[in-house]
């Protein structure tokens, strides 16, 4: 069989994908960078105010509010960094092996 047609592996596994461990208090810090309170941030966001007290303390986004919150760090300097940069706790455990 010819390697036409022929399906190439992923270079990306499937996997499932986790918030920071750190996530509430990286939208508390998103928060403060976009100068918002959290009732503004709720209505910038599309979601009511207990909502972000929910993520604040262990849930996830649903997809649309994810992108929404997205939307909302790549309007804030280093916003998006912020939200997505690697987990504090890892990068630690990483630079201490080399």
């Amino acid at each position: 069989m010819s390697g036409q047609g022929a399906r190439r592996p992923r270079r990306y596994p499937p996997g499932e994908a986790q918030l920071p461990s750190d996530f509430g208090e990286r939208l508390a810090r998103l928060k403060e960078r976009a100068g918002l309170t959290w009732e503004a941030m709720a209505e910038a966001l599309g979601v009511d105010t207990r909502q972000l007290f929910r993520w604040r303390h262990g849930s996830a986004p649903s997809g649309r509010a994810m992108l929404a919150l997205l939307r909302l760090a790549a309007q804030v300097p280093d916003g998006l960094s912020e939200l997505l940069s690697e987990d504090r706790p890892a990068r630690a455990r990483s630079e201490r092996r080399r």
